[in-house]
């Protein structure tokens, strides 16, 4: 009898998509430091070579088409395919939707951080405290998406969710790629001409995708996952290029982390919140929750190794480009939930009783269960509302799937 129960359950395995979701970006962070392990030691065991500290990495060791699979010679090829993937989910009517709201705070976002890296660029080429012009244009620049998703369902409305794929194409690599490349050579371009035809082979992918998602729905459907499936072999790519043991010898690695990432959190969360606090009269919680870096950040540097900035070849850098910006992501990822929670926690305190009516006109049509979560019937804040059964539904889904899968599928899928 144990033995047909046994038969029956199956073998459910050891749960390691599961694993990698849990940690932020994990699907991409964790492979690239797979990979960044792997090729470390063999370049320090000298593979291929027999020389110490000049190995080839275990990828271009075994050859194709192990070498463009999990190499950085395949990356160009998936951030194609990830351009496409993308393009195919965005919706004519996405873009109507942002512009009641959402565009002032990507506009509030996005110009700071082009001004800040366009003046790094003209009066400090070489960069700072071991942050080069590229890395920080591309740190202060990016906007996870995904997790902006994931954070803001227990607050957002049509517009804050049509801000989603605006925000992931601003992500993408194409704005950064021109704002960087206007400041370097490349040398393997001729000129304007070759520049202008990079800019145009990394938008015909996202056009073509757009294009066919828009023309047949069914197209749409297929490619929806294909990001997902993508990003582990991104993460092994972007470690192939991070020498380990070269990098965490640099103690300048650290100080540009660190520095990095308060410079990101400057440009990202001052100007945002004070645009979407004040000038557009809402919570907070769309600019916050927009604060952290995205995982396809980390290729942006790699479109770089065949051009030079200030006479100086950008080849050498990428790898530390790339572990600098992991480091950011695993960082900024961790703790923009946390920065939201608080913000909003901040706001529904600083707004009851007598205040009560502005969270009734921002969430009151939408979410009147988050204000019976943070309110009594008198209006005042529950101090321990996180304890609230309707709280607990709203921020722990993944803990009370049970309770809230029939509620939450049509509000947060179908919007």
């Amino acid at each position: 009898m144990e033995n047909e129960i046994k038969e029956k359950k199956g073998f459910k395995g050891i749960g390691i998509w599961k694993f990698l979701n849990k940690i932020p970006a994990g699907t991409m962070f964790v492979p690239l430091v797979i990979s960044a392990i792997i090729c470390s030691i063999c370049i320090a065991c000298g593979l291929g070579t027999g020389v110490a500290n000049e190995g080839k990495t275990l990828w271009e060791y075994l050859g194709n088409p192990m070498k463009d699979l999990f190499g950085s010679t395949g990356q160009m090829l998936v951030i194609g395919l990830m351009l496409f993937c993308t393009g195919t989910m965005i919706k004519p009517h996405d873009f109507v939707e942002v512009f009641k709201r959402g565009i002032w705070i990507i506009l509030a976002r996005l110009a700071p951080a082009y001004i800040l890296s366009c003046l790094i660029f003209v009066f400090c080429p070489n960069g700072f405290l071991g942050i080069d012009p590229v890395t920080l244009c591309v740190c202060v620049s990016s906007a996870n998406a995904a997790l902006y998703m994931g954070i803001i369902p227990p607050y957002a409305d049509n517009s804050d969710r049509a801000t989603f794929p605006i925000m992931l194409i601003l992500s993408m690599p194409l704005l950064p790629f021109i704002v960087i490349s206007c400041f370097g050579q490349s040398t393997t371009d001729a000129g304007i001409v070759g520049k202008v035809m990079q800019i145009v082979s990394l938008l015909l992918p996202f056009i073509l995708g757009f294009i066919l998602g828009n023309l047949d729905p069914k197209i749409r459907e297929v490619f929806k996952g294909g990001n997902a499936i993508l990003l582990p072999f991104l993460g092994f790519q972007f470690g192939s290029t991070i020498n380990l043991a070269k990098a965490f010898s640099d103690g300048m690695l650290w100080v540009a982390v660190i520095v990095l990432i308060l410079i990101y959190w400057a440009v990202t969360l001052i100007i945002p919140y004070i645009v979407d606090r004040f000038a557009l009269k809402r919570p907070g919680y769309a600019s916050v929750g927009s604060a952290s870096l995205a995982g396809v950040a980390l290729s942006i540097p790699a479109m770089f190794s065949a051009y030079t900035f200030n006479g100086v070849a950008y080849t050498d850098k990428v790898g530390n480009a790339t572990l600098i910006l992991a480091i950011v992501l695993l960082v900024t990822n961790i703790l923009d939930p946390f920065f939201t929670k608080w913000t909003m926690n901040y706001y529904f305190k600083s707004h009851q009783g007598s205040k009560i009516g502005d969270p009734q006109r921002v969430f009151g049509a939408d979410h009147p269960e988050l204000l019976a979560a943070v309110y009594d019937e008198n209006g005042n804040y529950r101090t321990h509302h996180h304890n609230h059964d309707l709280y607990k539904k709203i921020f722990h889904i993944k803990s009370h799937k049970g309770d809230v899968k029939e509620n939450s599928n049509s509000d947060s899928i179908n919007k």
